[in-house]
């Protein structure tokens, strides 16, 4: 496989799956803040969290300063100032499905082009404007359509796995994000003062595990959550459950090798998916739950560069530098981020 093709397909998978987490995160927080009821006239407690996660607080505060709830809202799904904006998404990631249009199949590309127009539609302002729900509801479904038609078109081949990483990293580094919006409140329960119920009980429904949860736990006891989203490897969504298939994913790709002759990605994977696998809640909340989400998402984004490295870099096409400057390729990078670029530039 072309390494232009790998690049492509891990970055649509992860563009969608970004998409999808933007309009879960936006769903949750709206039910929160209609059960939070008097709790939720001070708007900023709830979506400053939201902007943390997604790594837009100076962005956003560029842009509009105070926060209000529907300038979050427009920050995060329709600005195209904001690159990581739901709609910019939704174009990277039908832009990387056009460039290896001849490599998926035509129900892969026609979920994500229909997506993409519905993105920009005059519908699309409009119904955010009004019925804000029915249009994440909308993108979820898009999202949930694309990785149906992907996992019954696509030949479990070369395609497939770099789906696959795409998706589940993505997936482990936006469900750790979430996590750590809540490592500032307390972990005791009702009826002690500091517990936050419906804090938690939103962060289950923003990681679509609130049902699943319900079956694992009867109570809504913040140790359990934490360890769940984080450790429990049946539950697809888990960081834990989402590095195993990173790391199968790679085993394909790469193969094992011997011990001391193992590809770096897969190295980097297993050893965090081992980790997981063996690390207990207690351990993470003695560390301090903010201290071992950093640490998650630095070896998060190793095992990112390392896939890079092995799949796109290779030793006769690192860019040097010129003497009148030149720009390092140290990630991959959408199609369309230049030309959003541009556009601020301007």
């Amino acid at each position: 496989m072309l390494s232009r093709v790998a690049d492509s397909i891990y970055w649509m998978a992860r563009y969608v799956e970004r998409a999808e987490n933007v309009a879960r995160l936006l769903l949750s927080t709206q039910d929160l803040l209609l059960d939070a009821g008097a709790e939720g006239s001070d708007e900023a407690q709830f979506w400053r969290p939201i902007l943390a996660a997604t790594g837009d607080e100076e962005a956003y505060a560029a842009l509009y300063g105070k926060i209000r709830g529907r300038d979050v809202a427009e920050f995060l799904v329709l600005r195209a100032e904001n690159p990581n904006s739901m709609l910019n998404s939704i174009r990277a990631a039908r832009e990387n499905a056009r460039t290896v249009r001849d490599q998926i199949s035509d129900e892969i590309w026609e979920c994500l082009n229909g997506l993409k127009l519905f993105a920009e539609s005059a519908e699309a302002v409009a119904m955010h404007g009004s019925q804000s729900a029915a249009f994440y509801e909308r993108v979820l479904y898009g999202s949930y359509q694309f990785l149906g038609i992907a996992g019954s078109t696509t030949p479990r081949g070369d395609i497939w796995q770099f789906l696959r990483l795409g998706t589940c990293l993505e997936r482990a580094d936006k469900v750790s994000r979430l996590v750590d919006t809540c490592s500032g409140l307390s972990v005791e329960m009702p009826p002690h003062p500091a517990a936050r119920p419906l804090r938690w009980a939103a962060l289950l429904r923003s990681c679509s595990a609130w049902h699943a949860f319900q079956a694992h736990s009867s109570r809504l006891d913040p140790v359990k959550i934490v360890g769940y989203l984080l450790l429990d490897v049946t539950f697809p969504r888990s960081v834990a459950c989402c590095m195993r298939e990173v790391h199968l994913a790679l085993q394909a790709l790469c193969g094992e090798g011997a011990p001391n002759e193992m590809p770096t990605p897969v190295r980097h994977a297993g050893r965090l998916a081992a980790d997981l696998t063996y690390t207990t809640v207690a351990e993470v909340l003695g560390r301090g739950l903010h201290d071992y989400i950093d640490e998650l998402q630095t070896h998060l984004n190793q095992i990112g560069d390392s896939i890079f490295e092995a799949f796109v870099l290779y030793a006769d096409l690192i860019p040097v530098q010129g003497q009148g400057g030149g720009r390092d390729i140290g990630a991959f990078h959408s199609p369309v981020d230049e030309d959003i670029q541009m556009q601020q530039q301007q």
